[in-house]
């Protein structure tokens, strides 16, 4: 299967859930971003403030955005600006509970450590 049939089917299958539970895609992004970022941080055992949950939601959206990237040219998902502004509403959230949880951690503790 080449990248370009699987970007076609895992674009479908996104689609799909989207019509699925009613939201739009950038509803989706924003939601799902923290659902994976809270997983991470659950099956990792590592606190909210610690920066591999985040890297890891991070390294996954890119891997997302780089299937998309990869549809056939003139799909709504091949398209830079669209990618970059998927990687924001993903990455958003996840990045403000990251930092504010550091800065509470700070407050708590006296350091960054």
């Amino acid at each position: 299967m080449t990248l370009e049939e699987v970007s076609t089917v895992w674009g479908n299958w996104k689609h799909d859930i989207e019509i699925a539970v009613g939201l739009s895609p950038d509803a989706m992004h924003i939601h799902v971003g923290v659902l994976i970022l809270l997983s991470i941080a659950l099956v990792t055992r590592k606190r909210m403030d610690h920066w591999a949950p985040w890297l890891g939601l991070f390294v996954i959206e890119c891997c997302n955005e780089f299937i998309d990237l990869n549809q056939v040219q003139g799909s709504v998902e091949n398209n830079w600006p669209a990618s970059q502004h998927d990687i924001l509403n993903t990455m958003f959230l996840p990045t403000m509970i990251m930092l504010y949880a550091r800065i509470k951690r700070f407050e708590k503790v006296g350091s960054w450590g």
